[in-house]
């Protein structure tokens, strides 16, 4: 990933036959997509900055209407997308608080250090999140990022370390 630009969000699919498209968000507030006037579109290794001109919240889910994306077969060709803005346009988080994308992909230790997995994805359960833990043998666990089980995350050294408890794993 460029370290230029943090992912908010991808294209799920096409909304209506216009060229709207429908988002999921990748931010703890579907109000930051708001404060923006553009976003940057990102499939493969291609970046295109497009203006967005017209924006909804449907419950979980962001619809937009993006200049240049008139019709549904444009829209269609942009679904599997994300949306990234430029680092320095992040938001600022408080301590002890990371994006998505900086937790996805870091390996998971036991306070034993037992290696467990590599975090694939996240799910936002409204109370906690959840981090979806893969281990090498292709197995799912599911970690809730509460502070009884997260005891560390370091950015640098790419780990989190987490206090197994009773039924966790």
């Amino acid at each position: 990933m460029n370290e230029e630009f943090i992912i908010i969000g991808k294209v799920i699919s096409t909304q209506g036959n216009k060229g709207e498209i429908k988002v999921i968000p990748f931010t703890n507030s579907a109000n930051r997509f708001k404060e923006l006037n553009s976003v940057f579109i990102r499939k493969g290794n291609n970046r295109k900055i497009l203006k967005i001109n017209k924006l909804r919240i449907n419950k979980n889910t962001i619809i937009l209407k993006l200049a240049e994306i008139e019709s549904i077969e444009k829209a269609k060709m942009i679904v599997g997308s994300f949306l990234e803005v430029e680092k320095i346009n992040a938001i600022k988080l408080s301590k002890d608080t990371y994006f998505i994308f900086e937790i996805i992909g870091l390996e998971v230790y036991t306070d034993k250090d037992d290696f467990l997995g590599k975090v694939e994805n996240i799910i936002s359960t409204g109370s906690n999140d959840v981090y979806i833990v893969k281990n090498k043998d292709k197995r799912e666990l599911f970690i809730p990022a509460i502070r009884e089980v997260v005891k560390n995350i370091d950015l640098q050294k790419k780990r989190i370390t987490i206090k197994v408890l009773d039924g966790l794993i």
